[in-house]
């Protein structure tokens, strides 16, 4: 948006009028005093708006080659938390393999929006690919706030509370904290200070758990991004449970808000990092989700993270499975297979433990691709309601779900 101006362009000076006798102003006459111009509001200098353009042409052809020190001298030295942070990203993204870079002036309506700070404020869109990883460039929207520098600006600050909550922008591990990125064929793991030291054996639980889950889904590219790192604020903001019940989170990357999606990435607990017991498992259920992506987007969640939780635990005998999901369910009974987001909340225990067994007991009774054909289903399914996703699966398998469950813990206890 064009700021409107404060102030008037021409200043409506009073006509002098004649000095009595010809005579000059004595010297005891006032003087006049002239109106002073207004400064423009916090964030709206229109005056400085070329140079904060050409500070944004600046910074971007400064992060395509690579020139640390050109990229860090569009930044006011004065804020020296910015500057710092603006250090640590530059790092940080020279580790990645970034591609596709690019600042242009974003939807400047926006603008309407945000509160002033600064001396000109700016929407720019940041855009970057993750070469071999993401299918399409990625596009964040930003509001930049500049300050002048004699003729020129310099940038003071990059976030915005308004825009971040109107795009439900995640911040991803360089954005929060020195990264350490690890990279073996297919697979892009990036680590921070307090989870690098991990780092070789979970690379290598990686790569077991791409070949499992490659096996289960054998069309999948094998190829992925992991974030591991001590800082839980992007799980704690996707994860529907709290962060202490959550192991790990699978989510689209959006080319932009609300548009296509370039990418399935997972990040997991730290805690799980560090964990040689349980890593493996998290990471196949993870990795399910990873390769499905957007397949199963209209599955019912028992169907879901049931089928992840089955290839997660594929690795053990059929016995011991059917064993443990006897103890995990104990004495409840079969239960409800829950098709909403209340699994998340509702007893997430349960549900796992109950999904898992259900679709453990449809792989090995009727064979793993009845479970793949299930959620194929689901993509085209008619259906308004959850209630009416039961009729979807009585359909496809001649049972409800209630029946299923039934017979899928009757299956676990004959063990």
């Amino acid at each position: 948006m064009r700021a409107s101006r404060a102030w008037l362009a021409t200043l409506l000076l009073p006509a002098l009028l004649g000095c009595q006798d010809g005579a000059g102003p004595g010297d005891d006459a006032t003087p006049v005093t002239l109106p002073r111009r207004a400064a423009p509001p916090a964030g709206t200098d229109e005056s400085l708006r070329d140079a904060a353009l050409d500070l944004v042409e600046a910074r971007e052809r400064a992060l395509v080659a690579g020139d640390r020190e050109a990229f860090l001298a569009t930044v006011d030295p004065d804020a020296l938390g910015f500057s710092a942070t603006q250090a640590r990203w530059f790092d940080n993204l020279a580790q990645l393999p970034v591609s596709d870079v690019s600042y242009e002036l974003g939807d400047e309506d926006f603008m309407t929006r945000v509160d002033g700070e600064g001396d000109l404020q700016l929407p720019v869109d940041f855009t970057m690919r993750l070469r071999g990883f993401d299918r399409r460039p990625v596009t964040q929207s930003m509001v930049w706030t500049f300050v002048r520098d004699g003729d020129g600006a310099l940038l003071t600050d990059d976030r915005n509370v308004q825009i971040e909550a109107a795009t439900g922008w995640t911040p991803a591990p360089w954005d929060l904290a020195h990264i350490d990125v690890r990279r073996a064929g297919g697979i892009l793991a990036v680590f921070d200070e307090d989870t690098a030291e991990h780092g070789t054996y979970v690379m290598s639980d990686l790569a077991a758990a791409t070949e499992v889950v490659g096996a289960h889904l054998p069309q999948w590219s094998r190829r992925f991004v992991v974030y591991g790192i001590s800082d839980v604020t992007a799980l704690d903001k996707m994860s529907a449970m709290t962060v202490e019940d959550t192991a790990g989170v699978a989510f689209p990357v959006p080319a932009r808000p609300g548009g296509p999606v370039a990418a399935y990435r997972f990040l997991v607990n730290p805690t799980v990092v560090g964990d040689v017991l349980s890593r493996g498992r998290v990471f196949r259920h993870e990795l399910v989700h990873v390769a499905l992506a957007t397949s199963d987007d209209r599955a019912p969640v028992w169907l879901v993270e049931g089928a992840a939780e089955y290839v997660a635990r594929s690795v053990l005998p059929v016995d011991d499975r059917r064993r443990i999901a006897v103890q995990e369910l104990g004495v409840s009974g079969a239960g409800t297979l829950e098709p909403s987001r209340r699994f998340y909340t509702r007893d997430p225990g349960l549900n796992y433990a109950l999904a898992s067994l259900v679709c453990d007991y449809l792989a090995t009774t009727r064979g793993e691709a009845v479970l793949w054909d299930l959620i194929r289903t689901f993509r085209t399914a008619r259906f308004t309601t959850w209630a009416e996703s039961d009729g979807v699966v009585r359909r496809r398998l001649g049972l409800s779900t209630d029946e299923l469950s039934a017979q899928a813990l009757a299956w676990a206890r004959s063990a």
